[in-house]
């Protein structure tokens, strides 16, 4: 074969060229066989790895993550992912001379045929993935004893479910990490510094925006090498935050509305109704929210809001509730001098707040059989004074709990 291609320039055929590439391989076989002959090493060239005698170490660099597909499952907070990832690292057995072959690459048909790294994602004693898989799918080698490899991976593992008080736009954080699994103690990682890929014709995101970090490798000369990555993958269903956001926005304006109406009667029974709707609200939420409820005691924001609304929106019916029955009891002693000012000055500032309603009704039909000395009048205004004041701070501050938890 040597001899046909120092006589001929032409190309090969495509069996020569197989012909070629199995006399180029188990050329350089025999040659590392009598290298290590006095180790009686059955097959060197795939048994044991590149710098066996000197015990240098061998780099393996990880040069790209792809990611294909992925399935996240919220219930059980775990990931299976699969892809493929591309290895490269140097075997000083493989190198020949260009001149002599007419060739500078080497495609392996056969991976036990050369050593490569076996890769694991956990040790000896952890049993928790035991569903990870790696497979080679293609070697090749230059002339300068560069190998790259071609790896499928499809790994397993579980989830950091820590932000879901963000829900629905929290992040899951799910790490991986490689180790090898043979000759521990002559293989280094390294990673070159590209970030996690995604195939553009397998790959589909289901709802999910998904980012990694960049693959690093924890290298310490008293520990086994070990690579490791994460993907953070963020909610990206708009149809959720939409669901989510209108109750909470309607039950907002609600609550917000009742002050408008005047009458504190009328403004009780209003009350009364968005808490029965807060309520159901609050039941629905927590039955759409709790297949995804994780191992923390994280409450998600929304679930949290409803909780301080309703809160609030029974401190602000009970105040309302004291009130008016305050307004009820006859009084025949005025009020302070300054606090029926006060009150007057509140009643005209808020006025929006302060619109005749039943109460002044029945406060007339009261005054013609009363006499005139009566200062329920008074009496009557200093507590709608001091439910608009109340009123507005309980608002004022609902709607600043739902900007923070809300918007």
């Amino acid at each position: 074969m040597l001899q046909m291609l120092n006589q001929t320039n032409k190309d090969l055929m495509q069996h020569e060229e197989n012909t070629l590439e199995q006399c180029l391989y188990y050329f350089l076989a025999g040659e590392s066989a009598k290298k290590l002959a006095r180790l009686n090493i059955p097959h060197p060239i795939a048994s044991i790895p590149p710098n066996y005698v000197s015990q240098q170490p061998v780099t393996i660099n990880f040069a790209q993550f792809t990611l294909q597909h992925f399935e996240l499952n919220e219930h059980l907070k775990d990931i299976s992912i699969h892809g493929y990832l591309e290895l490269n690292w140097h075997d000083d057995r493989l190198v020949w001379s260009q001149d002599t072959w007419k060739k500078n690459k080497l495609v392996v048909h056969s991976f036990h045929h050369v050593w490569v790294p076996l890769l694991g994602s956990q040790n000896p004693e952890n049993h928790l993935k035991n569903g990870d898989a790696f497979e080679i799918r293609k070697v090749e080698t230059t002339n300068q004893g560069n190998v790259t490899a071609k790896v499928a991976f499809s790994l397993r593992t579980f989830c950091d479910d820590t932000d879901f008080e963000n829900y629905p736009n929290d992040v899951y954080k799910c790490c991986f990490s490689f180790e090898p699994q043979q000759d521990r103690e002559v293989i280094q990682f390294t990673s070159s510094g590209l970030p996690i890929f995604t195939d553009p014709k397998n790959f589909r995101d289901y709802g999910w925006g998904v980012s990694g970090t960049v693959p690093e490798s924890f290298d310490d000369p008293s520990e086994i090498a070990q690579l490791g990555f994460c993907l953070n993958l963020k909610r990206a269903h708009s149809s959720l935050k939409v669901e989510l956001a209108i109750p909470l926005f309607i039950t907002t304006v609600l609550f917000l509305l009742p002050p408008l109406f005047g009458s504190v009667k009328i403004q009780i029974y209003i009350k009364m109704f968005v808490m029965g709707l807060q309520f159901v609200t609050l039941l629905i939420f927590s039955i759409r929210m709790a297949p995804f409820l994780g191992s923390t005691s994280a409450t998600p924001k929304p679930v949290r809001y409803l909780e301080v609304a309703l809160v609030f929106n029974l401190i602000s019916m009970t105040t309302s509730i004291v009130l008016f029955c305050c307004m009820q009891v006859k009084r025949t002693l005025p009020p302070w001098g300054r606090v029926t000012q006060f009150a007057n000055f509140i009643n005209g500032f808020l006025g929006v707040l302060h619109i005749t309603g039943i109460e002044d009704i029945n406060l007339e039909k009261y005054d013609e059989q009363v006499a005139q000395t009566s200062y329920q009048k008074d009496w009557n205004n200093v507590f709608r004074a001091a439910h608009a004041v109340f009123m507005a701070a309980i608002s004022a501050i609902v709607i600043f709990v739902y900007i923070v938890y809300c918007l």
